[in-house]
């Protein structure tokens, strides 16, 4: 863990004094929602997030860390997710504790066309959870696929409305989780950006799980990120609340010397 750490810090000071000047950073955190834009070709970019979820009956879950790693091709990215899960759950006369590895994702980004008027620009994300890439207890029955349309509009200069719709199976069953996020945006000057959400899932022949939330993120330079969010369920089968807090960097693999 250690040299993760050390490495980490590298990759922030190097994205720090490095002189190509592209674009601000664009993250898929801290909402719910998925950018519409790919990651610039031959830039790797790392998200980093440490999440508390409570449930209900004192029941929670910690992740710490989300890592999104992101590579860019030419209007396409791979993308490879991992998370480090701790759960908590109130048991009468002892409580359970249970820590391990989600099953790793793999999958891609790939842009389909631009916005034009008030056609939304919109990019299609695609991938697979591998069951036996994970933890003993979290490992899935089967592998756990999952695909969603990502689309934006530009509504002003300062704001902009994200939307996803998609799908995901959990790896036990056949039956997808329908999904949905819904996501204003407004950048405050050159440095802060905040958002409010609605997102969820439907499923069939389970409740529904609504949520809403909010955050706040500041860029550093045009290639680091800090944010901070937090949020409330608004249906009875939906978390009760979650904060997180995390930070994004990149650089360019290829700068010419």
């Amino acid at each position: 863990m250690t040299k993760i750490y050390f490495f980490t810090g590298i990759a922030i000071l190097y994205c720090t004094i490095s002189n190509a000047q592209v674009e601000k950073i664009d993250t898929d955190r801290p909402d719910q929602t998925e950018s519409a834009n790919t990651v610039p070709r031959n830039y790797l970019q790392a998200e980093f997030g440490f999440n508390k979820e409570n449930m209900l009956n004192k029941n929670y879950d910690l992740l710490y860390p989300t890592a999104l790693f992101r590579y860019g091709l030419t209007k396409f990215e791979f993308r490879l997710e991992a998370n480090l899960r701790s759960t908590y759950e109130q048991l009468t006369p002892h409580p359970k504790r249970s820590t391990g590895f989600d099953p790793v994702k793999i999958g891609f980004k790939a842009a389909l066309w631009e916005e034009k008027n008030w056609l939304p620009k919109t990019t299609l994300i695609a991938g697979i959870g591998l069951a036996g890439v994970a933890s003993k207890i979290l490992k899935t029955d089967h592998l756990a696929p999952f695909f969603s349309v990502s689309m934006q509009n530009s509504l002003t200069n300062t704001i902009s409305l994200g939307y996803n719709l998609g799908a995901e199976w959990d790896g036990f069953t056949v039956t997808p989780s329908w999904i949905y996020t819904f996501a204003p945006g407004l950048n405050l000057g050159q440095k802060w950006y905040t958002y409010l959400e609605v997102f969820g899932s439907v499923r069939k022949n389970e409740r529904p799980q609504h949520n809403l939330d909010t955050g706040l993120g500041y860029y550093i330079n045009n290639d680091i990120k800090v944010d901070i969010s937090g949020g409330i369920g608004i249906s009875s089968a939906a978390p009760k609340s979650y904060m997180a807090i995390g930070g994004s960097f990149r650089f360019n693999t290829r700068t010419n010397k």
